[in-house]
């Protein structure tokens, strides 16, 4: 099983800069996003924090698509699903 956490806004800071699997979405505040990144990397958990960037195909990287951004980010065999390309009946 795997865990993947998403936020976008302060309240969810904790998890966010924990070693728990995390997505910030590309329209959380740039405020949030720096703090995020601070204190990941002084906790030691910047890997496990990914800023969604809107570069997921056809997406924009804001609310459920940076989640979904994440989950191909840290999910890759999710690509071919996500895309239609899944060929599992």
């Amino acid at each position: 099983d795997q865990t993947l956490f998403a936020g976008d806004s302060g309240n969810d800071m904790q998890v966010l800069t924990s070693s728990i699997p995390s997505v910030l979405v590309a329209n959380a505040a740039v405020d949030v996003k720096a703090q995020a990144v601070t204190d990941a990397q002084a906790s030691g958990n910047r890997d496990a924090l990914y800023l969604a960037k809107g570069d997921y195909p056809g997406m924009n990287g804001n609310y459920s698509a940076g989640i979904i951004e994440g989950v191909a980010h840290y999910i890759p065999e999710s690509s071919a699903w996500l895309n239609g390309n899944d060929q599992h009946e």
